[in-house]
């Protein structure tokens, strides 16, 4: 046993002589005054190469498995970190003077502040959403809470008025859905104060009404007839709005300007109103007969 003890410590010995390389990793920190903001955000972690004698490395390693990096920019806005200025303040936090530098994965950062902002923003969802047969959406995707408060410099925070949630995706839906939606991640130099929302999406069956709708006509200089006067509309409802739904949620036209005249006595008719609670719309006839009304001579 004394034989394998020594050789173990041998053995210990010679491998912690050689020469080895690892990363080590470096966090870095800012002290900013309350009303600056980073125009954009540095780098928060970086990484080196050390090199060296195993029991350097060792001896390093146990004293600190990260180097931590604090830039005061209380009294300045813009400061540059070459990597020699990098290099020279990350050998101040290593623990073993024979240990070597390679391979800084950040050699130049250069870091400028300005004004910070802070306003509140409406929340945007976006969606991709799709429905069973016979179901729709039977009203707006609503979000809770419905603004967000954005912070960070006023060059990005000014043109920013409203803030996307991530795509919520959602198939064959039959019921109205309720749950939990990120909000779409911000770059580094701006904030927000909630990363989620509550999002509902009001979820209907649908059927089919039928309605006559009564065309109205536009720019004639005189009387004219129509002939039919109405279109049979059809169209698709949610089952909540089936009876409050009528033929005055609707606007048919037909025009009668001097290039429509032009065309004969028959022209399209186009339904231009139509509530947001409808969907598939489709009327005949697409087009109608017309014929001047002459005034009776006393």
């Amino acid at each position: 046993m004394q034989c394998i003890g020594i050789a173990l410590i041998f053995w210990v010995g010679v491998r912690m002589s050689q020469t080895y390389v690892s990363t080590k990793k470096i966090e870095l920190h800012f002290l900013l005054p309350p009303n600056q903001a980073f125009r954009q955000a540095p780098p928060r972690n970086m990484s080196i190469q050390l090199k060296g004698r195993g029991w350097d490395m060792l001896y390093d390693y146990l004293l600190g498995a990260r180097i931590h990096l604090t830039y005061d920019l209380t009294q300045r806005n813009n400061i540059r970190l070459d990597e020699k200025r990098l290099l020279n303040d990350i050998r101040e936090h290593v623990n073993a003077d024979d240990l070597s530098f390679s391979n800084l994965s950040h050699t130049d950062i250069r870091i400028s502040l300005e004004p910070k902002m802070q306003k509140w923003v409406p929340i945007r969802p976006i969606s991709d959403l799709s429905y069973s047969p016979g179901y729709y959406l039977s009203g707006n995707v609503k979000v809770n809470p419905d603004s967000v408060n954005i912070s960070g410099p006023a060059s990005k925070i000014g043109p920013t008025y409203e803030w996307p949630t991530a795509k919520l995706t959602l198939h064959d839906l039959k019921d109205d859905y309720e749950g939990l939606v990120e909000l779409k991640t911000p770059p580094a130099e701006i904030n927000l104060n909630l990363q989620r929302v509550n999002v509902q999406v009001p979820v209907e069956q649908v059927t089919e009404k039928t309605l006559f709708v009564k065309i109205q006509v536009k720019n004639a200089d005189r009387e004219y007839r129509l002939f039919p006067s109405q279109v049979r509309l059809t169209c698709n409802v949610g089952l909540s709005h089936f009876n409050s739904l009528n033929s005055e949620d609707f606007k048919a036209e037909v025009d009668l300007s001097n290039a429509a005249l032009q065309e004969g006595n028959t022209v399209p008719v186009t339904v231009n109103l139509q509530p947001t609670i409808v969907s598939n719309v489709r009327f005949v006839p697409k087009v109608v007969e017309f014929y001047a009304v002459k005034k009776e001579i006393n």
